[in-house]
């Protein structure tokens, strides 16, 4: 099953990235830096290992506000993914493990 979803106001994509890093409690990686321009963004996990995101800095197992699952497989389409609208602040990710993600900035 596909989702997609509009975003309403939306220009252009201001940043996207894959990335495949040694996450974990010791190793938050802040995705993005704040934008005032940002209209909304997306963090899919492409790994196997669960991921997760916190809107704002020091992403840890224990301090996050979404956990996202992970697939059957690297790339398979099937890891968890979130979509924020109206947030300008930082976002982090981390992971017990190795984790893998893709995010997208709509600006």
């Amino acid at each position: 099953m596909s989702k997609v979803r509009t975003v309403t106001g939306a220009r252009h994509i201001i940043s996207s990235q894959v990335a495949s890093v040694a996450l974990g409690d010791t190793n938050s990686v802040t995705v993005m830096d704040s934008s005032p321009h940002r209209k909304s963004f997306s963090v899919t996990n492409t790994g196997t290992n669960k991921i997760y995101v916190k809107l704002g800095t020091g992403c840890t197992s224990s301090s996050w506000h979404y956990a996202l699952p992970g697939g059957g497989a690297n790339d398979d389409g099937m890891g968890g993914s979130i979509s924020v609208d109206g947030y300008t602040g930082e976002v982090a990710v981390c992971a017990a493990t190795t984790g893998r993600y893709h995010h997208v900035e709509f600006g």
